[in-house]
This record gives structure tokens, sequence and C-alpha cells, in this order.
């Protein structure tokens, strides 16, 4: 979930690809603390909510408060506790989406600001990213960049990326890998993380360009989700508990690529 206002770092931030590192670090927590904030808040209103119809009743009561306004406010009320007792029985697989898909473009948004910050910052690094397309197009002469073409050349690295990656379009971990080692920084993941990430960029995709729904191809891939071929793929809170150790895990080879480098 964009936040309005960035979380106060201990990194300075001239400290340009650190302060990166650290920022999106930051907001990766605070999307797996969206989840349970929510999850908890829904819990309150299903346990709490009989009380306060009971109050809702009998202080509108008191205070003379127009019957029907009354009325509104407690049939809003009884939707909030049947829309609570919802989610918990489908355990919390929308909370979890909307948690997940902001994880996720935390992950993205992240790795361009770091990739960005790499380029106004590591020389060797831009000339082997301006090295990737046509030589009039991003000059070493002019070098350093502005902020602005350091990060609009950080959103074209990761397409070609793609495509120089074997099965790039599924194995978005490697992609990573082949799009920092062109920068200069080896990035371990290690084995189950990148079984696990793979699974959660596909089902990041699927959530948002199918609602969700898996296909056979999808199926052939990550056979453990047969159940939900042709029908929305369930985002219980043990999933999404994965996904994220997975975004985490990759997010920490990438700072242990970049700390070993020495890059500030």
């Amino acid at each position: 979930m964009p936040e309005l206002h960035d979380r106060p770092l201990g990194t300075s931030p001239e400290h340009k690809i650190l302060y990166a590192l650290q920022q999106t670090g930051s907001r990766l927590v605070g999307d797996r603390f969206l989840a349970n904030y929510l999850t908890d808040c829904l819990g309150i209103t299903e346990g709490l909510g009989p009380v306060h119809k009971l109050l809702l009743a009998s202080e509108g009561q008191k205070r003379g408060v127009d019957p029907e306004r009354i009325k509104s406010h407690l049939a809003q009320a009884e939707d909030n506790i049947r829309w609570a007792a919802e989610m918990k029985a489908e355990n919390y697989h929308r909370i979890n989406v909307l948690a997940f898909l902001s994880l996720w473009a935390a992950h993205e948004a992240g790795s361009e600001n770091i990739i960005t910050a790499i380029l106004k910052t590591i020389e060797p690094a831009a000339a082997s990213a301006a090295g990737k397309f046509a030589q009039v197009k991003y000059n070493m002469a002019n070098w350093p960049w502005t902020e602005n073409q350091c990060l609009e050349i950080a959103q074209k690295l990761d397409p070609k990326a793609k495509e120089k990656t074997p099965d790039g379009g599924w194995n978005a971990a490697a992609k990573l890998t082949t799009l920092y080692g062109w920068l200069g920084t080896s990035v371990t993941i290690p084995l189950q993380a990148v079984a696990k990430f793979n699974e959660a960029s596909m089902v990041r995709n699927v959530l948002l360009h199918r609602y969700g729904r898996l296909g056979p191809r999808d199926i052939a891939r990550v056979p453990h989700l047969a159940e939900y071929l042709d029908k929305p793929v369930q985002l219980t809170q043990a999933r999404f508990s994965e996904y994220y150790q997975a975004v985490v895990d990759v997010h920490l080879a990438i700072m242990n690529g970049i700390t070993a480098n020495g890059w500030k």
C-alpha cells in the first residue's frame, strides 16, 4: 500500500544506494504489517460488533436520535459484522491479496530505485548499462546523468534482462541476477527462495491480469496449486507469508551483493 509519508531511516540520503536499499526494506516490512493490522481490525469488528450495536441503540435512544437514523447505523454495523465473518471464513484471502500486491509493488519500485541509485553513483555500472542501448542513446560523456534519466534506464533494463535470461518470463529471480550482474553485482538467491519467488511472481501476474484464475500452463509450473485450475487461487495467510519471505530473501540477496562491492 503506497504510503503517503516516507518512514524515517537511519541511513543518510547522501548514500544513495544504501538509502534505496533501506527504504525498500522498510516498505516491505510495512506491507507485512498491513495484512496483520487489517486482520486484527476485522477480528475486533466481528468480536465487538454486538456490543457496538447495543451501544448504538441504547445511546441513540437516550440522546433522542431519529429512529430511522439509528436503524440505518445498526444495519451498517450488522453488515460490517457479516463482512468480517466472511473474510475470516475465507482465511482473509482478499486482505492478503491487497497486502501481497502492495508488497510486490514495493519490491518492483524498490528495485528500480536501487538500480537508479547505482547508475547515478557507480560509473562502471552506468557504462555497462549504457552499453545495452544504442551508443547515441545514453552517452557516458554526459554522465552522471539526471535522476530521471537513471530511472528511465532502470525501467528499460528490466525487459532487456528478461529477454536475455533463459525462460526469463517465468524465472523472475534469474532475471534479477542477470540484471544486477550487468551492473557488476553478484546476486546469489537461495534455491528455495528462487522457487517461491518465481511462483509469487506468477501469482501476482495472474491476480492482476486474470483475476487470480490459474490456467493449465500455470499449473504445469506449480503443480501443488492444481486445485485452482480455472478458478481463483486462494492467497491464504500461510501462502502470503511464504511469498513475503521469498521477496525478503531476494531483497537480502541484492543487499548482500551490493554491500560486498562496498557501494554506498
